[in-house]
């Protein structure tokens, strides 16, 4: 069982805990979805923010955070509500952060941009956001205080800045909570959602609080993410993929030509999650799940590569069909040799990039 505080800073634990917390379930749920009680719907994941393109905003930014970067920041979830139009946007932190870390630069350019969200999706006029920060419920505090001043620095530059909260969560003998160590600070329906600390997974006795995920890899944390959790999460998607595939081929009728689509078995493996990803390592994801197919089905048929994360094979008839079947039945998501592990650790070839 993972240590309640390895599971609680873990991003890839945060992201399903929200994503949870976001789905629509019955009453009788293991499971408190508060955020969609509250209104809330999951809007996108990894998706960009622009900056703010005006002279004020590009002049603070330089100054506060000595670049003149302009690349839009992708944060870890966006969320909408069915009326409030606030729309909030979420960074998944392992821990708190001070003001002059390393982190101060993305905060600060999505504090800017979140002020007016319209020019990332496309709108006219002005679309209001909010910038909410998660971690640990320990950490929460800390890192409220830290982006109310960076949220300031921008003011003081005459630059227009977005309102910014902290989400914290915590281990109670309920199960796990979200709370803020000020509710006021988050958009109205948020607030009042959370300001009594709503248990989203329920305890279930001894065993670990750690639910279903929806994903269970997520790219770009390995700096924070305690490698047997990174190597469990992997495992754990290299199974429903291999799954997924089991189900094309055995739904296939021969003679026919099957296509093994990286994308459509993400979204497969992911209820639907993938979908949602808009972040440049969605190609990591959909690409890392092609050599998945190359490696389990190389040995029995011929795979032809279509593109980056697409597949093609033959099954002119019942006895390949069979074998492959065959073969993906015995495939061990354990096993290096074939597993996601494996695959999204490789450096890409000359190949890979054509």
């Amino acid at each position: 069982m993972t240590d309640a505080s390895s599971l609680l800073s873990d991003q890839v634990f945060q992201l399903n805990t929200f994503l949870w917390a976001l789905e629509d379930l019955p009453d009788e749920s293991q499971i408190q979805p508060v955020l969609r009680q509250a209104g809330y719907y999951l809007g996108s994941i990894g998706r960009s923010v622009f900056m703010p393109s005006g002279e004020r905003a590009i002049a603070a930014l330089t100054n506060l955070t000595g670049s003149a970067d302009r690349s839009p920041c992708r944060p870890d979830l966006w969320l909408r509500h069915s009326s409030d139009p606030v729309q909030p946007i979420v960074e998944l932190k392992a821990r708190g952060f001070s003001p002059d870390s390393s982190n101060r630069r993305q905060a600060l350019k999505l504090i800017a941009a979140a002020f007016n969200l319209a020019p990332s999706l496309a709108e006219p006029g002005k679309r209001p956001g909010h910038v909410l920060y998660a971690t640990t419920a320990a950490d929460a505090d800390g890192l409220a205080s830290t982006l109310k001043d960076l949220a300031q620095s921008l003011v003081a530059e005459n630059a227009p800045a977005a309102p910014t909260g902290a989400i914290g969560l915590s281990l109670e003998a309920e199960g796990v909570a979200l709370s803020s160590p000020n509710p006021a600070d988050l958009p109205t329906p948020l607030g009042a959602a959370l300001a009594n600390r709503p248990i989203v997974l329920q305890a279930d006795g001894e065993n670990d609080v750690q639910p279903l995920y929806f994903v269970p890899w997520m790219p770009g944390i390995d700096d924070t993410q305690e490698p047997e959790l990174r190597s469990s999460g992997l495992q754990e998607l290299t199974a429903r993929v291999l799954t997924h595939m089991l189900a094309a081929v055995g739904q296939a009728r021969p003679p026919t030509t099957l296509m093994l689509d990286g994308t459509r078995l993400l979204s497969a493996a992911t209820f639907g999650v993938f979908d949602q990803w808009r972040d440049t390592d969605r190609q990591e994801f959909s690409e890392a799940v092609g050599k998945i197919v190359d490696r389990a089905l190389k040995p029995v048929v011929e795979v032809r590569r279509v593109s980056g994360d697409c597949r093609e094979v033959d099954l002119p008839n019942a006895e390949v069909q069979d074998a492959v079947t065959d073969r993906l039945e015995r495939a061990d998501p354990a096993n290096p040799a074939t597993n996601l592990e494996t695959a999204v650790e490789e450096p890409a070839t000359l190949f890979d990039e054509l």
